[in-house]
């Protein structure tokens, strides 16, 4: 996907006819690939359905590197007058997508997401929850939060089935509630050369079959977990014959983990090092046979690219994907799985990739609609509300 989609036009007012300012609010300028991707995939989606009519601003941790990576306005996302300044002369606040809604990471940014909504609010600017994945909740507070900030927006987007339902068992009513797809799903790959610079990788004189893995750090035991990981690569290139190649997603915490896993194996295994774009990842991604991936926005950017993907579960969000993809048979614990059994799964998938990759093409359009879906909602909420 091209960054030259220009955001110049300056901010109007909200009276009048021109360009819509929509502010986007979301896990944004922290390194995390997927996070990037979701905003990618924001601003690729109101591209293609409000053909310029939109000025997006990101509110980021990192300004000046969300500016740069994505050619969109960009504010610190943690200065409450740049906030409220950025929401009063907006026409929409987006808070999303990705996993902002949930407390098992962080109480706190379920508290910080709830608090630039509920700001929106009183300034009297529409807010849209876009394809979100909520939950978990495992506070009764924060049930009560998401509820009550919840029953005030003017629409919700969901990313799966279970985010809908559990809106609706913590009794969020009020706003409609529709399942769409992550907006990573209307994300386009980059140009061959900047994919190819992304990698740092050769495609040519090596004809076997590609596995990339993308590992993220979780859990306790580290120590444990790195020899796990180790286990399972050697597992995967002694029963597949394939290369197998490291995709970290955040940087630098997935390539430490990586490269311990390395270590700890005694091979030499490749890793993409550099810092991509989301568009360029995705095209990476595409160069893979089959993913094995913890990461969610790794195993979507193989749904995309129709790679056939092995997920290791470790959050609920992971299962709900591999199930909406038709693939729960191809998903393995986190921890305390079978290197074996996972490489032999592995190399089924890799001998069954033409039947699957088609299925994956098929079921990756349909998201790929319901994704650009979010975009055409969150337009209309504009338009009518004028």
């Amino acid at each position: 996907m091209s960054n030259t989609w220009s955001f110049e036009i300056a901010s109007k007012d909200k009276t009048s006819g021109g360009t819509y300012t929509v502010a986007v609010s979301g896990y944004y300028g922290c390194g995390n690939a997927g996070d990037e991707a979701v905003l990618a995939g924001i601003i690729e989606s109101f591209r293609r359905t409000a053909e310029g009519a939109v000025r997006l601003v990101a509110l980021s941790q990192n300004p000046g590197e969300t500016r740069s990576k994505h050619a969109i306005d960009a504010e610190y996302r943690m200065d409450m007058r740049t906030v409220r300044a950025v929401l009063r002369r907006s026409d929409l606040l987006i808070s999303g997508g990705g996993s902002l809604l949930q407390d098992t990471t962080s109480f706190r940014s379920l508290l910080y997401y709830l608090w630039v909504a509920r700001l929106a609010i009183r300034q009297n600017v529409p807010v849209m929850f876009y394809a979100q994945g909520m939950g978990p909740f495992r506070r009764k507070i924060s049930r009560w939060l998401v509820r009550l900030i919840g029953n005030r927006a003017s629409y919700i987007t969901v990313r799966d089935p279970a985010s809908a339902e559990l809106l609706q068992s913590i009794g969020v009513t009020v706003p409609p509630i529709e399942v769409s797809a992550d907006p990573a799903f209307a994300l386009s790959p980059a140009p061959r050369e900047e994919i190819d610079a992304c990698s740092g990788l050769s495609w040519t004189g090596d004809d076997r079959q590609r596995v990339g893995v993308s590992l993220r750090p979780w859990g306790a035991n580290a120590a444990g977990q790195i020899a796990e990981y180790a286990s399972l690569l050697t597992a995967l290139e002694d029963n597949t014959g394939a290369r197998v190649i490291l995709i970290p997603m955040q940087l630098p915490g997935d390539a430490e983990v990586s490269q311990a896993v390395a270590r700890q194996s005694g091979r030499s295994f490749e890793m993409i090092s550099n810092s991509c774009s989301p568009a360029a990842l995705l095209g990476v991604v595409g160069e893979m046979d089959a993913i094995v991936a913890m990461r969610l926005h790794a195993l979507i950017f193989a749904a995309r690219m129709a790679v056939p993907p092995y997920a290791l579960s470790y959050d609920p969000k992971v299962d709900a994907l591999m199930q909406r993809l038709n693939l729960a048979e191809s998903i393995a614990p986190w921890t305390g799985f079978s290197a074996e059994t996972c490489a032999h799964r592995v190399k089924s998938l890799l001998a069954e990739r033409p039947d699957r990759s088609a299925r994956l093409r098929d079921c990756g359009a349909t998201l790929e609609t319901m994704a650009l879906r979010n975009a055409e909602i969150a337009f209309s909420l504009i338009t009518n509300n004028r």
